[in-house]
């Protein structure tokens, strides 16, 4: 395993937890998809705050995995 393949294991875990969203949602409750989506993000910050070695650290985590998000949707990805 290296970085890449690690993050593209945690890309296709988090595609999949879309879908399950979608599944879930299915056009029928559209309205509540934010809220989805917030309980996906609480429980994956949550897991980064207990797992990273300090609150420091996960702060950074986090804020790198925004920047990316934001370059990415900025790029058209």
């Amino acid at each position: 395993m290296d970085t890449e393949k690690a993050f593209d294991h945690g890309r296709d875990a988090g595609l999949l937890a879309l879908d399950k969203l979608g599944e879930i949602f299915d056009g029928k409750h559209e309205h509540f998809v934010p809220q989805g989506l917030t309980g996906l993000l609480v429980t994956v910050m949550s897991v980064v705050y207990a797992q990273a070695p300090s609150e420091e650290a996960a702060d950074e985590l986090i804020a790198t995995a925004r920047k990316w998000a934001e370059d990415a949707v900025r790029e058209g990805q």
